[in-house]
């Protein structure tokens, strides 16, 4: 359990109050112990079921959520107590392990080999689901095949063959107790935590008691039917109720290691197919043609749950690879008015300057300002000076011939027209239709002194000497700029070439 976490004193009260009255009704019942102690076999896996199937209800039903995967698993188990308490009470067989029973006992694994083998999002895909169920089904066929190659329906195996049971089982134990450990230690969320924490316990206290039952208690079958015994079969069950009915995890979890956690989520998916391809090897003695069969679904299942997990993979990269170009442009555009902004237009002045420089080709930078603009926002406001900017922007496309041709919003009311390869006149005849284009969309503004929205302009022209930097290009188009403006507005000014251009 995570650190912090409060004991459940009442769930532990009660369970052990359960083994104490297991042993009350042995110790008043000593000559029928099997009789009296097969209500609290089976009830104790049926517990069990009833916390998974509670926490299902709690945490959603989905079967991606592994509760009502575990608490299948739990129901078998309590299924095959039953089968026992029939075939030893009813039928009168003192044989507890025949074949069918034991069948049941070793399905109960593969519903929890199921929920640990993928992450949730992992099966939103039908094919995986459908591809892991595949997997599921025939581990629970190989699991019968191997069993009634060791024994038949109703007898017992030998000694021979109920060693090799035992393997199975000890291997069957041990593969889902690393396996839900696993998960645990790369769970995310509160309830994959959750769920797998107690798992974890389960298959880790199942494994110790079934180890203790076969390898120790069962060596002296004197002790297969003592208390004892009984109340190590009971106990991991009674682990699960302990964990599980109230189980709360506390406020703050220590984080997971996002490696540990990429490494364990890729590797999920083979647990599945491990757990067929290893079956498969046991059942190959005896089925030789139906093992290989095993065999190929194991890799074939794993290789196509790779692959669609790396094709799910390879959707997400370019999904933000789309993303991100998307902000990208968002950074580099002006919302307003759907033109690259200032950021957008000092990178493209760098690298157009830097290429006149190599080809000693002229780059001309216009710098235009909207006439006594402040003057719409405070007399219409500012929607209309939107609309105004809006208007104008479109206006100023129109002027430019050429891909290579850039315009900008350099801030607020102010625009910037970068001509690369071209000279002052191909500069001056741009600037002409602008100013002749914004005049022609007679936009109303009382505060000019024609009545309408005007534009002033201002031109530099450089092929980017050694002596000349992109800020110098850019102070003198502004310069420009401002002797129009100073010099009555709606009108282009140009400034003087550098020394080292002339």
């Amino acid at each position: 359990m995570d650190a912090g976490m409060p004991l459940p004193k009442i769930e532990l009260a009660l369970a052990c109050a359960f083994l104490a009255l297991h042993a009350l009704a042995i110790a008043v019942f000593p000559q029928h112990l099997m009789a009296v102690s097969y209500p609290f076999l089976i009830a104790a896996p049926l517990l069990a079921t009833g916390t998974m199937l509670r926490r299902g209800l709690i945490d959603g039903f989905a079967l991606d959520k592994g509760w009502i995967l575990a608490g299948a698993s739990m129901l078998l188990w309590t299924i095959g107590m039953l089968m026992s308490a029939a075939s030893e009470l009813l039928l009168d067989t003192h044989n507890l392990t025949p074949g069918a029973i034991m069948l049941v006992y070793i399905l109960y694994g593969v519903p929890i080999t199921y929920a640990a083998s993928g992450a949730n999002e992992e099966r939103e895909s039908l094919v995986v689901r459908t591809a892991d169920a595949i997997m599921a089904i025939s581990l629970g066929y190989l699991f019968y095949l191997y069993t009634f190659s060791l024994t038949s329906l109703h007898g017992a195996p030998d000694s021979k063959h109920a060693q090799l049971v035992v393997l199975m089982f000890d291997l069957e134990n041990l593969f889902l107790a690393v396996c839900c450990t696993i998960r645990y230690f790369a769970a995310e969320t509160y309830q994959a935590r959750r769920l797998f924490s107690i798992l974890a316990a389960y298959t880790i206290a199942y494994l110790i008691a079934a180890i203790y039952y076969n390898h120790v208690l069962a060596l002296d079958q004197a002790n297969v039917g003592s208390y004892p015994a009984l109340w190590v079969i009971e106990m991991p069950f009674l682990l699960v109720f302990v964990l599980g009915w109230r189980y709360a995890l506390p406020a703050s979890m220590t984080p997971r290691s996002p490696m540990l956690i990429r490494v364990i989520r890729s590797g999920s998916p083979l647990m599945l197919a491990l757990a067929v391809l290893l079956t498969s090897l046991f059942v190959l003695n005896s089925h030789f043609y139906l093992g290989v069969i095993g065999v190929i679904v194991a890799l074939i299942g794993y290789g196509v749950r790779s692959t669609l997990t790396q094709a799910r993979h390879i959707a997400v990269e370019d999904a933000l690879r789309h993303d991100r170009d998307e902000l990208e442009d968002l950074a580099l555009e002006d919302s307003l008015t759907q033109t690259p902004n200032r950021r957008a237009f000092d990178l493209a002045l760098q690298r157009e300057c830097a290429r006149a420089a190599r080809s000693g080709q002229p780059v001309s930078l216009l710098m235009i300002d909207i006439d006594h603009f402040k003057a719409i926002n405070d007399r219409f406001g500012h929607l209309v000076g939107d609309q105004c900017l809006r208007m104008i922007a479109s206006e100023l496309r129109k002027a430019l011939r050429r891909p290579t041709d850039l315009l900008a919003r350099f801030g607020g009311e102010e625009f910037a027209i970068l001509l690369p390869d071209t000279d002052l006149a191909g500069a001056q005849a741009v600037a002409a239709l602008v100013r002749t284009g914004v005049r022609a969309q007679a936009i109303a503004n009382p505060d000019s002194r024609h009545d309408i929205v005007t534009v002033s302009i201002g031109i530099a022209v450089s092929v980017m000497s050694a002596d000349e930097t992109h800020t110098d290009l850019l102070a003198r188009a502004d310069k420009a700029l401002y002797e129009a403006k100073r010099n009555g507005r709606d009108r282009i000014e140009h400034a003087a070439l550098p020394e080292a251009n002339a």
